[in-house]
This record gives structure tokens, sequence and C-alpha cells, in this order.
């Protein structure tokens, strides 16, 4: 299933939670077909500003279009088969089966009486492979370990045959195979299929690796936007995380990599500096 272009952006979001806002004004155009990547300091408005894309919260002012509709105004099921969203750490129902959870994935397509079609059975199927988790398909969730776990959920976002999809820490508590593991399987699914992508992850050097766009935010502002060869610098490291780092070259991605100094090996460079 080879996905569609569409026109997705934000004008000007003021949003939050209760009387306290996060998001401070912030405007952005999604690069169709493509993985996009949200950065920043833990708080700075990630998760907010994701969610408020997907129509999880309703900004106090701004809004959301999609194809030059708003997106408050579409329909809620017409829109799930367009935007998905995965938010981080989904609450797995008790007793569930792979095939089970990922086949929800399939409810915004079916009629009023929730019968199956050929199409939802081939679309779960598709899913599973894709993720690879065919051979899980019978097992309990609460038997899978937290990668197998993240691939279902992402698995069951992809039966919803959308696309576009939003994921909010799709690799956060897992060791560092799983997550390179998750986001091959994510550029697979955006080169093979088109699927416009949008992650909120926290590793800055995956984030670089694996993005072909990236939004920084600081403070709930946006401050930056672009490929990360020409957003992941060490002034914006210094000005969205305070740390101060240098920049190199990955020798494997030729993508930018984020070298933290720390204070420790400053002050061990000085000292051998006065020692010599």
């Amino acid at each position: 299933m080879i996905t569609k272009s569409h026109m997705f952006e934000a004008q000007q979001l003021v949003a939050g939670y209760d009387s306290k806002m996060i998001l401070d004004h912030v405007s952005l155009q999604i690069p169709s077909n493509e993985i996009s990547v949200i950065i920043g300091a833990n708080a700075c408005g990630k998760s907010t500003l994701l969610k408020t894309l997907a129509r999880l919260i309703k900004p106090a002012s701004g809004q959301v279009i999609l194809d030059g509709q708003p997106i408050h105004k579409i329909p809620s099921k017409q829109l799930a088969r367009v935007v998905g969203l995965l938010p981080q750490s989904p609450i797995v129902p008790e007793g569930i089966t792979v095939a089970d959870l990922v086949g929800r994935g399939r409810y915004p397509h079916q009629s009023i009486f929730g019968s199956w079609s050929k199409r939802d059975y081939e679309a779960v199927a598709e899913a599973m492979d894709i993720m690879n988790i065919t051979e899980l398909a019978n097992r309990n969730i609460d038997e899978l370990s937290g990668g197998q776990r993240q691939r279902v959920w992402i698995a069951m976002a992809l039966a919803q045959q959308t696309d576009i999809l939003f994921l909010d820490e799709p690799t956060t508590f897992l060791d560092i195979t799983y997550q390179v593991e998750i986001l091959d399987l994510l550029t697979d699914l955006n080169r093979n299929y088109g699927t416009t992508i949008v992650m909120v992850l926290h590793d800055i050097n995956l984030s670089a690796r694996y993005a072909d766009y990236i939004f920084a935010l600081r403070q709930g502002k946006l401050i930056a936007e672009g490929p990360p060869s020409e957003v992941i610098t060490s002034q914006l490291i210094k000005d969205v995380f305070g740390l101060d780092c240098t920049v190199i070259q990955d020798p494997i991605s030729d993508s930018p990599s984020v070298i933290p100094i720390g204070r420790h090996h400053v002050n061990g460079n000085m000292l051998m500096e006065v020692q010599g």
C-alpha cells in the first residue's frame, strides 16, 4: 500500500494542560512522505506538540490544518484513516493476544456493525509481517519482551493504514539493539510505502541518523528546523540542551554526531596542559 501525500501544518499553536500553556505560537509544516523527528529537552513541549497535531489536545489558539481543512472539523473516523498516533507507554488490555491487539487498528475502516472484511485480515497480516511478529500472533502480550511489545504496538498503528504516523518516544526503555531495530523497521516503512512519519526521540544521534527533517523545541517554541546536517550544530545543542559539545560526522551514516564535552574531560585536558 503506497500512501498519499498530504499538506499538514500547524499555525500559531498555543496549547497545554488546563491553564498552563506549554506551546508558544508554534507554526510548522510536516514534510510529506519523509521522516521528521522532534527534539528538545525534557518538558519543552515535544509530546504536547505531537498530541496537539494528532488532535488529542485542543489548542487554546491557533489551528492544525490537514489538506486545507482544520482537523477539528474533520469527522473522527475520517481523520483516523489518514492520521495514526502511537502514544508513549500505551496501556495493554489484559489477556489480549498479539493478533487481537493489531486488529484493533482496523476500527476506523469498519462499518457500524464491526464486521471484518478480507481487506481487514490482509491489513493485519501485512502489518505483522512488516514488523516481523507474524510468529507471535497467538502469544499473549504479557508474555513478550519490551522490544517485541513495542513492535506489536507499531503493527497496530500500521494496520490502521494511515498516510501519516505520529510516534511518541517509540524507543523509550528499550536497549540500543531494539532501538536500532525499531528505527530500521520504521525507515523501511517510510522508504517502501511512503508513510509520513513524525517521531519524538530523546537520543540526538539516533534522531540525526534516521531523520530527514528535524524540529527543535526550546521552552515551547520552535527555534530551528531543517535537515539534520543544517540543524544539529554545537551551538544548537548548547541552546536547546545547555550542553557543551562538538559535532562530528558519523562515519556510518554521514549524519552529524554529537560528542558531549563534559567538565571532567575539559578539566583533565586543562590539567594536562598545566602539567605540560
